[in-house]
């Protein structure tokens, strides 16, 4: 591992691309690098730079706080839904946190 890799980046991308159901080579495309730049990600040969952390992020519907190890939050992105289809999902998750309470505390 290089000293300019963020610790534990490479396993939590090849993580999240195979919960994804993705191959180091759809993820290449859809950030606009060779696969093998997947794989050195992965194996924390190099870290990606700012703007490839923020599509990754994106892609996995993750925050960049979680991705880079500062948080475990994961992000919901709204973007792309109309106002009352938004209330929804908050009046939904809203129900949700009252009826499962988190016990991580």
């Amino acid at each position: 591992m290089s000293e300019n890799t963020i610790y534990g980046l490479g396993d939590k991308l090849k993580q999240l691309r195979e919960k994804h159901n993705l191959t180091q080579k759809e993820v290449a495309a859809r950030l606009n690098v060779d696969r093998n730049t997947v794989n050195r990600y992965e194996s924390n040969e190099i870290t990606p730079p700012v703007e490839k952390l923020v599509k990754l992020a994106i892609m996995y519907n993750i925050s960049l706080d979680y991705l880079v190890g500062i948080g475990k939050e994961y992000y919901l992105s709204l973007h792309g839904f109309n106002e009352k289809q938004r209330d929804v999902i908050i009046q939904l998750v809203n129900v949700l946190k009252e009826n499962f309470p988190n016990n991580d505390n």
